[in-house]
């Protein structure tokens, strides 16, 4: 398998060397002594450069980070996250308002050498975990992403929870299955106890587009990045998936990835939504920015007794609220 692995996907490391396809709450049953938290409080200021934005702070042991991994863009211009008209701003409000998450409990993750220091979106988005450029493959992202995760959150006895949108769906099924096989240059484990991803191409994206970088590339239907990402063992709801929930969020009037694409029809994964027939209502940024009506949606999901429908569905904000949030089958 590993042979093969190698075959279909080259080097797993940086592009340094040349890689050219796709290079895991507890609660604390102790008293700790004052000693121990100094030291705690001590080693959190010294990794505090690591988050730039005060969102990122240490939360309890037993409360999952959400993580909001953004989609494509250009890599020169980078990605603004938070502000007004930004790419998670009507998702913030919401998770914060009606699902009633802290702000602090959520870290909007960039990806791009435009969120870097000196970028035009420097500080725009929580952290940024990697300066991709438009050369800069998928898998590239990932393994920054799954350090990211382990160094700041996994290895300190902490899980997370994702929502992602779009290609940062893909960054973020890759970087779980690239820890899962132990790729090179990632990380040893992760703790995700969510995915929730909306819009994301995970059999490619529909959209014709003149767009000049690897990414889109990759993203294209009949890639051997696509490819790869659906050899044997590798689909969602295969074993490297297990001890994440997954959900996968898809729209019929979405001009980007289409419904199959996002549903990722076909494979098996924990829940899936698909919106139908609700007009051109939800396209691709519809998926994480429309939050009302709260129950207004023709709606298909799938869960462990089968596939549904309601008229009554869920906004796609509470849909990826909930799915990124809580485990199991609490569908509308």
């Amino acid at each position: 398998m590993f042979a093969l692995r190698r075959k279909l996907l080259g080097s797993c490391s940086g592009p340094a060397q040349g890689s050219a396809a796709m290079s895991t709450t507890g609660e604390c049953q102790m008293r700790r002594s004052t000693r121990t938290i100094l030291a705690a409080a001590a080693a959190a200021m010294l990794l505090g450069g690591l988050a730039p934005a005060a969102h990122a702070a240490p939360t309890p042991q037993d409360e999952p980070q959400l993580l909001l991994v953004h989609g494509h863009g250009r890599p020169d211009e980078g990605t603004n996250c938070n502000g007004t008209g930004g790419t998670w701003a009507d998702a913030l409000n919401y998770f914060e308002g009606a699902g009633g998450l802290d702000r602090d409990r959520m870290t909007t993750v960039a990806y791009y050498e435009g969120n870097a220091a000196g970028g035009p979106n420097e500080g725009n988005c929580d952290v940024t975990v990697s300066e991709a450029t438009a050369d800069t493959k998928i898998q590239d992202i990932a393994k920054d992403l799954a350090n990211y995760v382990h160094d700041t959150y996994t290895s300190k006895g902490r899980s997370v929870n994702i929502a992602a949108h779009s290609m940062g769906g893909l960054v973020t099924r890759v970087a779980l299955l690239g820890t899962a096989e132990g790729w090179d240059g990632f990380p040893s484990s992760m703790k995700v106890d969510n995915v929730a991803t909306a819009g994301t191409p995970h059999q490619g994206v529909v959209e014709e587009r003149d767009d000049d970088t690897a990414q889109w590339d990759q993203m294209e239907p009949g890639s051997d990045f696509l490819k790869a990402l659906h050899g044997e063992g590798r689909e969602l709801g295969d074993e490297w998936t297990d001890g994440t929930d997954w959900t996968v969020i898809g729209s019929d009037a979405d001009d980007v990835v289409s419904y199959d694409s996002a549903i990722d029809k076909g494979n098996a994964t924990d829940q899936k939504f698909g919106y139908v027939d609700n007009g051109s209502a939800i396209g691709h940024s519809g998926l994480r920015t429309i939050s009302g009506p709260p129950h207004d949606y023709n709606l298909n999901y799938w869960n462990s007794s089968g596939q549904h429908h309601t008229t009554n569905g869920w906004a796609p904000l509470k849909t990826l609220f909930k799915a990124a949030t809580e485990d199991g089958d609490g569908l509308p």
